[in-house]
């Protein structure tokens, strides 16, 4: 995981602990350019932490931060919905229901695409990592989510 940055943890760790529930576009408009990235940083670099610890908490903070990330910055859903696969892949892993899952976290969300494609996402049976481009791999660290570049 050292190919993601984790010295801004703490701050997404606040910045989610911050939000109102649900967060509405003023509490999300006031997150700037650094703040995005915390989040979006936090989101790939704690799923992997969910997976190894078998923390659902750890999971639903990484995909609430990844969430946010992408009300503020998503452009193009399918990009989008790349990279919710491994949230989907270490639920499932984590005997969690996935659909259950993304709904708490849309429902976290002001109204929107995001909140939209999670609910939908969350609910497909068909999402594998291989399908949407990604891989376990072993580390000495324990296993970590890379993009399957075969």
């Amino acid at each position: 995981m050292e190919r993601i940055p984790g010295d801004s943890d703490a701050r997404a760790e606040r910045i989610l602990r911050g939000l109102p529930r649900p967060a509405d576009e003023a509490a999300l408009a006031a997150l700037d350019a650094s703040d995005r990235l915390a989040l979006g940083r936090y989101g790939a670099r704690r799923v992997v932490v969910a997976l190894r610890t078998g923390s659902a908490d750890q999971l639903r903070a990484a995909l609430t931060a990844a969430a946010v990330f992408e009300h503020l910055s998503m452009v193009d859903p399918r990009d989008t919905m790349v990279g919710l696969a491994p949230y989907v892949h270490v639920a499932g892993a984590l005997g969690l229901d996935p659909a259950r899952l993304f709904t708490e976290v849309a429902d976290r969300l002001p109204a929107g695409d995001v909140a939209t494609l999670l609910r939908t996402f969350g609910a497909r049976d068909d999402v594998t990592l291989r399908a949407f481009g990604w891989r376990v791999v072993d580390t000495p660290d324990g296993p970590d989510l890379v993009p399957d570049r075969r």
